[in-house]
């Protein structure tokens, strides 16, 4: 009897330890379709000259990183953003080459073009939000040629 209960014992943890990595990974691979969700919208609000949803993207405390430029918070460019949005790419493609989920961080690099012309490489960071989305936190980005 108390070999059956040990097997049984030792079964149930196994069966639970292996369960886990499992969970782990479908919970990563959703966040990182959630990203990658993010910058499909970015693209499009982008082309579109949609400042609204580009901002809705965006964490309240989110900070942009421009190339040549200071860092500048979501408070200083939020205001502007439609202004700037007047006169939209023709095109925008962002290849997400790397995304590290950590908890309710994650960070994304890659690639992107503007216009099929203009082409740089970008890191972003992401904070979770309360409601378990995920907003753009930190964004830097540079341009490969001037």
């Amino acid at each position: 009897m108390i070999p059956e209960i040990k097997t049984m014992l030792a079964a149930g943890a196994i069966a639970s330890v292996s369960f886990i990595p499992v969970v782990a990974l479908a919970d990563t691979a959703a966040d990182e379709d959630a990203i990658l969700k993010i910058w499909s919208t970015y693209t499009e609000a982008r082309v579109a000259g949609d400042a609204e949803t580009w901002l809705s993207l965006w964490d309240e405390e989110g900070v942009r990183l421009p190339p040549g430029a200071q860092a500048v918070d979501f408070a200083t460019f939020a205001p502007g953003t439609a202004e700037r949005f007047a006169k939209p790419p023709a095109s925008m493609e962002i290849k997400s080459e790397e995304i590290v989920v950590t908890d309710d961080w994650a960070f994304s690099r890659g690639n992107f073009t503007v216009n099929e012309a203009l082409e740089g490489k970008f890191l972003t960071i992401f904070r979770r939000q309360d409601d378990g989305s995920w907003r753009i936190y930190r964004d830097a980005f540079n341009f490969n040629s001037e």
